[in-house]
């Protein structure tokens, strides 16, 4: 017999035997295909990176921002406090007063809708539940406080889906869960009544007043139009890539901006300053801030002249 080993493998009745020698010849064969392998990679073609050019300039932009100031084509528009006027005198007044002080002919009967979650379960089982009538009172527009923590974005919002379990109706489409349906303004129509309402918390002479003020102290970087296009703008542009880009923030005129920032926002980053822009802390009167805040609002709507 040879030094060859056999071993058996299988169960039942069937037995298949292999020998040492098998397995060596197949660990062979597996070793010299992996070498092969190995040799086939190493003989592939070589790229240098040395002096290669890489392009760093940045590719070009690309407008992809879901404008919000839009009309039902999804096309910007700017809102028109002129118009403003004319629709919150028909639709809205009745309830906020014509001057927005919250005191309209119907203010005293307004109701909260009867029309919660607890309500909606209970209809599945057409139980209706009696409750009194929870009375409802307009916001009054001249209440800076309220206002201060309020977007132009979500006053447009409250207009187009009502306020839920308030007297607010919806002037949109459709009404939000829990509010009422009025008749159907326009995007334009919602957006001119929203600008012309932000105008209840000033007065011409505080316009006039910031409007000077600003081209003492703003006017140089922002631009006297709010547009960043100031004598200080090339500067400002080379050093904040959304200045470049005529948006963001000290941009007025960029509208998705601007209604998404509410007055205490625009009031902390005069206060406080940030990055370029210098603190006036100390600087200004609480009235100069306000009267400040309220003037650069209006250069994102169409409005009367401020002298």
């Amino acid at each position: 017999m040879s030094g060859r080993a056999f071993y058996e493998f299988g169960h039942g009745g069937e037995r298949t035997r292999m020998s040492t020698g098998s397995w060596g010849r197949r660990i062979t064969a597996a070793l010299a295909i992996l070498t092969a392998a190995v040799v086939a990679a190493g003989c592939q073609g070589r790229v240098s990176l040395t002096g290669a050019k890489v392009d760093l300039r940045l590719p070009p932009p690309q407008e992809v921002e879901i404008p919000l100031v839009t009309d039902e084509n999804e096309q910007p528009i700017v809102p028109d406090a002129i118009e403003g006027k004319k629709v919150f005198e028909a639709n809205c007044a009745v309830c906020h007063g014509a001057n927005g002080d919250g005191n309209g002919p119907m203010a005293a009967t307004l109701t909260a809708p009867d029309k919660d979650v607890l309500t909606a379960l209970l209809s599945v089982f057409h139980i209706e539940l009696h409750r009194p009538p929870l009375p409802s009172k307009p916001i009054n527009f001249h209440n800076r406080d309220l206002e201060a923590v309020i977007t132009p974005a979500i006053m447009y919002e409250t207009v187009t889906g009502g306020r839920p379990h308030t007297g607010m109706p919806a002037f949109g489409p459709a009404a939000s869960f829990g509010a009422n349906k009025a008749q159907t303004l326009t995007n334009a129509e919602r957006w001119d009544a929203n600008v012309y309402e932000m105008m209840f918390r000033t007065t011409t002479d505080e316009l006039s007043a910031a409007k000077a003020l600003y081209g003492e102290q703003c006017a140089a970087c922002h631009g006297v139009d709010g547009n960043g296009k100031g004598p200080r703008g090339p500067e400002m542009a080379a050093q904040m890539w959304s200045w470049a880009r005529n948006e963001g923030p000290g941009i007025f005129t960029d509208r998705n901006y601007m209604v998404q920032r509410d007055p205490s926002q625009i009031s902390n980053a005069i206060l406080d300053g940030h990055g370029l822009m210098p603190s006036f802390r100390g600087k200004l009167t609480k009235q100069q801030i306000d009267g400040l805040v309220d003037y650069v609002y209006t250069f994102f709507y169409q409005h009367p002249p401020i002298k």
